[in-house]
């Protein structure tokens, strides 16, 4: 018994070390989600951009990498020249694995939203000094962005998080 125990929680703290995180970290893998794009842009000028393919050198502040999961969500990730991701976006008829999106802020958020009053809410925005995050929707029309706001790089607008 003590055996099949142990090994259950080897197992678990096994999965959470393999597990990827993305705000603040690597980008994430969803596991068979379609990359639709990379983009990779200078800081405050977001309508001149070029693909990553074309390494366009140290111009490039950052990226934003596009992914369509199988339930047709788009979730957008924007990496700093290092490749930490800085701020993340979803769109779509169900939500991402969020846990894996916003990597350790995901207890903030559901920290945030256990303090809430439930009824009829169905958007959830907290503004904090180490994480920004909006989260809106409901049965298949789902959104939200979130960011750090001391690990955006000079000169980036977050009005331009789509």
């Amino acid at each position: 018994m003590r055996h099949a125990i142990a090994l259950m929680l080897f197992l678990t703290l096994l999965q959470g070390a393999l597990a990827y995180a993305a705000l603040g970290g690597a980008p994430s893998d969803f596991g068979g989600a379609a990359t639709v794009s990379a983009r990779r842009f200078a800081a405050g000028a977001a309508g001149t951009n070029s693909t990553s393919s074309t390494n366009s050198g140290t111009d490039a502040v950052y990226t934003v990498s596009q992914s369509t999961l199988d339930s047709g969500t788009v979730v957008r990730e924007y990496s700093d020249a290092a490749g930490k991701v800085f701020a993340v976006s979803w769109r779509g008829p169900t939500l991402p694995d969020l846990r894996t999106l916003l990597g350790d802020k995901f207890a903030v958020m559901t920290g945030a939203a256990a303090k809430r009053a439930q009824a009829g809410h169905s958007q959830l925005a907290l503004e904090r000094a180490d994480v920004v995050l909006v989260s809106t929707g409901h049965m298949r029309a789902f959104a939200g962005h979130a960011w750090l706001p001391g690990a955006l790089p000079p000169g980036f607008d977050t009005a331009t998080i789509e």
